[in-house]
């Protein structure tokens, strides 16, 4: 008996887009009976997830990994996996680290010192990313292997320059950055009372409503950048020169080398072009919810620069998906640490609802674009 695999001659109904969406609910049906293996209850688990999808403490991670997709999106549209997301959006913090907190604490115009500081933070992961293009450029290396080293070796540059040059003066005893000035923070707070009594039925609703203006008030500077992002990302892709070679880049590189174009370049731009939006990321990450920096700083990271590439994968690096694709891994990604919270499980159920989401989405388009056929 043989197993044949052929390329199909027609897709699959419904096109790419149902391929994510079945990859979503197998990979938390898969999720579920595994737990269900575990002695944990199918319809508890499955209800917790659900949940997460409503909670308003999504806001954050929706806005953070909608920017990253876009990030990621310019880069993958040229067919350079940047996998070192991660790892930019630590070094980005750096120049906002030194100027905000340790340099110019107290700085007259606080307002041009953030944005300073932000374009600082978008240059640093752009020239961190950029590493990785040179190299392959200059050596024929693969990105993806130097981009996940070079979010490592991230690690441990800023973990030693918050251990020591950057450590604060009053953090108690703490091994951590002393806390942004709040001059600097991008902040905005809400001050509205409860509408209703808690005693009324429509109180439910209307405090979930309640949270979620505050969560999008709270980062509205961040939620017009992430907008701002969508626009030059579109713009950069659609009306350019530029995104008309990376478009081109990733479908067939011979013709730009037939053209007379210099790809080695367009590599590096890729990357480079990813990274500064990471960057840009990174600043709005700090400046309107970490505030600090921890000692070590793996320990403190969401793993955003992970996440972010399931949510370029799944939006099928579409522009228009990447938002509600960053929805939906911010709400399993929310569903994990509600299963450790309500004693369903363990930190690792965030990364095993992700992997088994992942791996669904594997599967799935490769039998979405080959068949498998059995030969006695």
């Amino acid at each position: 008996m043989k197993f044949i695999i052929l390329k199909r001659k027609k897709p699959l109904k419904g096109g790419k887009p149902i391929i994510s969406l079945y990859s979503i609910v197998l990979g938390v049906i898969l999720f579920s009976l595994i737990l269900q293996a575990t002695s944990k209850n199918f319809l508890d688990v499955l209800r917790v997830i659900l949940m997460s999808f409503t909670s308003p403490s999504i806001v954050l991670d929706v806005l953070a990994l909608t920017m990253l997709g876009y990030a990621l999106l310019l880069s993958f549209k040229a067919a350079t996996w940047n996998i070192g997301a991660e790892g930019q959006f630590f070094v980005a913090m750096i120049p906002l680290i030194y100027l905000l907190i340790v340099k110019y604490p107290e700085f007259p115009l606080p307002g041009l010192m953030v944005a300073l500081a932000t374009l600082l933070a978008g240059i640093m992961g752009a020239s961190w990313a950029m590493l990785a293009g040179l190299i392959k450029a200059h050596t024929g290396v693969n990105e993806v292997p130097i981009t996940l080293i070079l979010n490592y070796v991230a690690y441990y540059i800023v973990n030693y320059l918050v251990y020591y040059p950057f450590r604060g003066r009053h953090v108690y005893g703490y091994t951590r950055t002393d806390e942004l000035p709040k001059h600097y923070t991008l902040n905005v707070y809400l001050k509205l009372s409860s509408p209703t009594p808690e005693s009324s039925p429509l109180y439910p609703v209307l405090r979930w409503a309640y949270d979620i203006t505050y969560q999008l008030t709270y980062y509205v500077y961040w939620l017009v950048v992430a907008i701002a992002t969508a626009l030059v990302v579109w713009f950069i892709l659609s009306k350019t020169t530029l995104g008309l070679r990376l478009r081109a880049l990733g479908h067939n590189p011979d013709f730009l080398l037939a053209s007379g174009i210099n790809v080695k370049k367009y590599y590096v731009i890729a990357l480079a072009a990813s990274g500064f939006f990471v960057g840009i990321t990174s600043a709005m990450y700090l400046l309107s919810y970490a505030k600090r920096l921890s000692y070590p700083i793996e320990a403190q990271t969401a793993g955003y620069g992970y996440l972010a590439i399931l949510v370029a994968w799944l939006s099928l690096l579409e522009l228009k998906y990447i938002p509600v694709m960053a929805y939906v891994v911010g709400a399993l990604r929310n569903a994990g640490i509600a299963l450790q919270i309500t004693g369903l499980g363990g930190i690792e159920q965030s990364l095993l609802i992700i992997g088994t989401v992942l791996f669904s989405y594997s599967i799935l388009s490769f039998l979405s674009e080959y068949e498998i056929k059995v030969m006695k």
